[in-house]
């Protein structure tokens, strides 16, 4: 009968504790350190429609137009898809922000390839939007 124990087993969580406060710690300080990958969705019926080119500001922009027609257009001159990434200079530093204007009922998967093409030649800042400022 020398196999029971006098004294019950005590089973502290106080190690367990301090591990999930390290941890919790860990995962808080590097998610400050994340930058989340995004596009910019913006409602152009909002803000001012103003012709390209009338401002200094918007010669920083690059813009690429999607038409409903299947054309694509950077900056105003029409070019193949297959052609955009030989037409973007590679992005170095400060890249300039890419505005992606698309006609009503262009497929969104003709905007993601445009994006996938963007951020390959290093560009992050995109916006989307409707391109009703660029009609005539």
């Amino acid at each position: 009968m020398g196999g029971r124990r006098k004294h019950p087993i005590k089973i502290t969580f106080v190690p367990l504790v301090d591990c999930f406060i390290i941890l919790l710690i860990f995962f808080m300080l590097q998610s400050t350190f994340v930058i989340p990958h995004g596009v910019e969705l913006s409602n152009s019926k909002k803000e001012e429609n103003k012709p390209v080119g009338t401002t200094t500001e918007e010669s920083t922009l690059i813009f690429v137009e999607l038409h409903k027609d299947g054309t694509y257009w950077l900056d105003g001159e029409q070019l193949a898809f297959k052609d955009l990434p030989n037409r973007l200079p590679r992005a170095r530093g400060t890249a300039k922000p890419v505005v992606i204007a698309s006609d009503p009922g262009v497929p969104l998967q003709r905007a993601v390839d445009v994006i996938d093409t963007l951020n390959d030649r290093g560009y992050t800042k995109i916006s989307l939007r409707e391109a009703q400022q660029f009609k005539s």
